[in-house]
């Protein structure tokens, strides 16, 4: 019988006194609210820009700074600068992974003597994909160092026949990146929303009155790929109008109570908001 005692302390806590640091998969089209839902984050962020050159919506957020990839080397040396080096980064966005894999592309067809412009084999999606999923779980486990984490993505429209093999007809949108890939990043993380604008008319004098949202869905949906971790019993909503990181905090504590949105309102061209 084994005697022998280990000095090595063992890290067992109750559940209710883990941290909440997040990790996060928003994904949606141009223009859908991703970069400025990613800006709520705590502060001071930095927001890594692969290739995407779309922090206009955030030019006049304070407290974040912009880290330019261009490619897989940068993104690699940029994760062992945030694990390893004392900084003062509270959260790390990714914008965005669907840019992020064509880098990894490039990479995985370099490293096997390829010319990036040549067609792209089997064997280097392969590699690519490894890469990814690597890489980005490299990333999420920043959480460890109390860092949140958010990874934005384009979203994309596919079907079960094509893309999983599986015996599945109706289509499913999600993020914009190799089915092996989305379905990690889908597990890894413990929201995934998916941004998108809401238009709704009224009737005002007789003209017709367009009220513009920006929201975000995060409840269980029939096509949208979405979730959030939450206490068992309480209530996720459907859809988040102006989706911010303390509305997530609330979802996650089983507290989230819905308030009345600010819309933009367009009358005669102009836009205001109530």
């Amino acid at each position: 019988m084994l005697k022998k005692k280990s000095s090595t302390p063992i890290p067992i806590h109750p559940v209710g006194q883990l941290p909440q640091v997040m990790s996060v998969l928003a994904y949606g089209r141009s223009g859908t609210g991703k970069t400025t839902f990613a800006s709520t984050f705590p502060k001071p962020i930095l927001l890594l820009d692969v290739r995407e050159k779309g922090t206009d919506s955030v030019s006049n957020v304070p407290n974040l700074d912009v880290g330019e990839i261009n490619d897989w080397e940068s993104f690699e040396a940029m994760y062992w600068y945030l694990a390893q080096e004392k900084h003062k980064y509270k959260t790390v966005v990714v914008d965005q992974i669907t840019q992020l894999q064509d880098l990894a592309i490039v990479k995985a067809m370099k490293d096997d003597g390829k010319d990036p412009k040549e067609s792209i084999s089997k064997r280097n999606w392969g590699q690519a994909a490894g890469l990814m999923k690597t890489w980005l779980l490299n990333y999420r486990d920043l959480l460890d160092n109390g860092i949140h984490i958010v990874f934005l993505a384009h979203d994309r429209m596919t079907s079960g026949e094509d893309d999983s093999g599986e015996d599945q007809i109706d289509p499913s949108v999600g993020a914009r990146v190799m089915p092996s890939v989305a379905s990690f990043v889908n597990g890894m993380v413990k929201i995934i929303g998916n941004t998108f604008i809401r238009e709704t008319y009224s009737i005002e004098n007789k003209r017709k009155i367009k009220a513009v949202e920006y929201a975000m869905r995060i409840g269980a949906h029939a096509y949208f790929t979405a979730k959030a971790r939450s206490p068992v019993g309480s209530a996720v909503p459907d859809a988040i109008v102006n989706p911010s990181f303390d509305h997530l905090v609330s979802v996650m504590a089983g507290t989230y109570s819905e308030t009345k949105p600010t819309k933009r309102i367009i009358r005669h061209g102009k836009e205001t908001r109530q």
